[in-house]
């Protein structure tokens, strides 16, 4: 049932059925369920709603490159799913030795980047 369920909340990003103030809680929701730690108990379970929703739209992260920040500072995202980091960095921009970041580009220029920025996900700015 869970799986089923990300699927489908994936899905109605993928597809663009939600947008602007949506869209942004959608992304949001998706983002902390991703942080939980894996395992057997109801994080875990977050954890992979998360996985099995990102799955549906990860050919839209180019679209997002601050949201993919976000999920490259996962750590369990490291050695779990070294497949979909390689993906989160190519839709930062990045190349294969990690050149090119817009994201380190505007930190590097004094720009705050960071996981409580996303809590004003949602607003017409941003996702």
């Amino acid at each position: 049932e869970l799986r089923i369920t990300g699927i489908l909340f994936g899905m109605l990003i993928q597809k663009g059925l939600v947008s602007s103030i949506t869209l942004g809680i959608a992304l949001r929701y998706v983002l902390e369920a991703l942080s939980k730690p894996p395992g057997q108990d109801a994080d875990g379970k977050m954890f992979r709603f998360g996985m099995f929703a990102l799955e549906q739209f990860k050919n839209r992260l180019s679209e997002w490159p601050q949201y993919c920040y976000h999920i490259a500072q996962i750590p369990h995202i490291h050695f779990l799913r070294a497949d979909l980091l390689r993906e989160v960095d190519r839709s930062m921009g990045q190349d294969e030795t990690g050149n090119s970041n817009p994201i380190a580009d505007l930190q590097s220029a004094g720009t705050s980047v960071s996981y409580t920025s996303l809590k004003g996900l949602g607003s017409e700015s941003m996702p």
